[in-house]
């Protein structure tokens, strides 16, 4: 594929904490990108591993593209990037997420610009995401894939779900700059569903690739592993059932509450509605504004629990 935006300039955001069993491959995928123009950040969340190897493998290759930036304090994976988004700088026109442990496939950054460039203007939002390859820890052999979305992706779907991983996202500045004007919040469930929501609630467009962009390592340190199989819907029942999307739900409400100001009236509404049906202590009214809300999941069975967890108020 001829890369048809090489002069585009693209910040990788990479999320950084005691990371040294997998962070070269990762950096070495990055740097054998098609698309060259970029420059890599690595925000290293005040790691308690000793990271000289880091430094030295950066000096010793004489990468001027490659900056490290420590924390004073943690800030949890959610904020280090929220921050780093902001703190990279406006002299960007794309800007990337990068976990620490992952395996780029090489026109990962190509392809994404292609279809964030494609028939729009520079001053729509716009967010680009994709699906991933699910491997063992070795990076051998692959285990699974992401799932295809096949209904619509929205503001209103995001309400209820993230399905953006942030390890295969691609922004504009336009959608950078709706972002960082929310960074000062302190409770963020995760960095990637916070744009999902934020840059949808704005009107901005959400964009899924069905390719599969980078090898996700399945291993110990996962903070999120994959979300297929039976255990995993198991581990999500009892995420339900047991109050935790209640309080996700909460944080995130409670931040687009704050920021009001950027959603679209249209989201608005849906938002407002969607709290009602949370706050109402009338059976009827919390399914007739939920029903009004029009929030919903990528799957039917999903729907059907969420409609349960709305009669007992588990959501």
């Amino acid at each position: 594929m001829k890369d048809k935006y090489k002069n585009s300039k693209v910040a990788v955001i990479l999320g950084f904490y005691n990371g040294r069993q997998f962070i070269l491959p990762q950096l070495e995928s990055i740097l054998k990108q098609t698309h060259k123009d970029l420059d890599i950040f690595i925000f290293d969340d005040n790691s308690t591993e000793n990271i000289d190897y880091l430094k030295s493998y950066l000096d010793h290759n004489s990468y001027s593209n490659i900056k490290i930036i420590r924390r004073k304090k943690n800030l949890g994976y959610a904020k280090n990037f929220l921050q780093g988004l902001k703190d990279v700088g406006e002299k960007y026109e794309y800007f990337a997420f990068s976990d620490q442990d992952d395996i780029w496939r090489e026109n990962k950054i190509e392809m994404a610009i292609n279809h964030l460039k494609e028939k729009e203007y520079k001053k729509i939002a716009k967010l680009y995401f994709s699906r991933t390859a699910y491997y063992c820890s070795d990076c051998i052999n692959e285990i699974g894939s992401s799932r295809i979305f096949k209904k619509p992706i929205s503001f209103s779907n995001a309400l209820l779900q993230n399905i953006a991983g942030g390890n295969t996202i691609l922004m504009n500045s336009s959608a950078r700059k709706i972002v960082i004007q929310t960074v000062g919040e302190s409770n963020f469930i995760s960095h990637d569903w916070w744009c999902y929501l934020i840059i949808s609630g704005a009107g901005g467009r959400i964009i899924f690739d069905k390719t599969k962009t980078l090898k996700y390592r399945q291993h110990k340190k996962n903070l999120i592993g994959m979300n297929i199989g039976f255990d995993n819907q198991k581990s999500r029942f009892f995420e339900f059932a047991n109050g935790k999307v209640k309080n996700w739900l909460d944080s995130n409400i409670e931040n687009l509450s704050k920021h009001k100001y950027l959603l679209s009236k249209n989201n608005l509404k849906i938002l407002n509605n969607f709290s009602k049906a949370r706050r109402s202590k009338n059976l009827f009214l919390r399914l007739f504004y939920f029903y009004r809300s029009g929030v919903y999941r990528q799957s039917s069975i999903e729907n059907f629990v969420f409609i349960i967890g709305i009669i007992f108020k588990k959501i």
